[in-house]
């Protein structure tokens, strides 16, 4: 009976580890590896069309640059169309990078995820010039100057512009979900308080 008791504060232990402290936090958790491409100012309009928002910006300079090297002036622009009521799913979309030889990278929104003051969008299906040097997916994370809270998407105003840095990274390896090892170690410490109850 005690074996009973200790499994299930285990278990209420792990599963309250494996909780995020954020909840309200969305945050895709993508690790991310050079090179990097980056408009360290940008003026991303935000639009409301009934049930959906809008959110672009068009010929951002793309001013600093670590692990590829686009030939001359190089521009920066995306655009992303979701619901209001939950801009996670369903969000459709894409972004270009433009340098004095055309198109020097391109891609479609695979994924959206936010956390304070930053929106996530993960891009795939890449080409252009420099596709090679990135890997399947790129993550294009725009960090607002204005403070916009844990989740940017619920304050933003229509009509508003909003000024942000805007840096699209490689996506590295697929990360290790954090709350794997937690909930593995609840089955491990089943597997063995079940073990030695059969064996008594």
């Amino acid at each position: 009976m005690k074996n009973k008791y200790f499994a299930a504060i285990l278990l209420a232990g792990t599963l309250a580890l494996a909780m995020p402290v954020h909840s309200f936090a969305a945050s895709l958790g993508l690790s991310i590896a050079l090179p990097t491409l980056q408009a360290s100012i940008s003026s991303i309009d935000y639009l409301e069309f009934g049930p959906d928002g809008d959110l672009s910006t068009f010929g951002a300079g793309v001013d600093i640059t670590d692990g590829v090297s686009p030939v001359g002036v190089t521009g920066l622009g995306f655009g992303i169309g979701f619901s209001l009521a939950n801009p996670i799913i369903g969000a459709t979309g894409g972004f270009d990078v433009t340098d004095q030889n055309g198109l020097f990278l391109t891609g479609n929104l695979i994924a959206v995820g936010f956390s304070d003051d930053v929106i996530e969008l993960q891009f795939g299906s890449l080409s252009g010039a420099g596709a090679g040097s990135f890997g399947s997916t790129v993550l294009a994370r725009l960090a607002f100057d204005d403070p916009l809270g844990p989740n940017p998407f619920i304050s933003l105003v229509d009509g508003e512009f909003y000024s942000a840095s805007i840096t699209i990274s490689n996506v590295s390896a697929v990360p290790l979900p954090a709350a794997l090892p937690l909930f593995l170690s609840a089955f491990i410490g089943f597997g063995w308080f079940g073990r030695r109850s059969r064996v008594k």
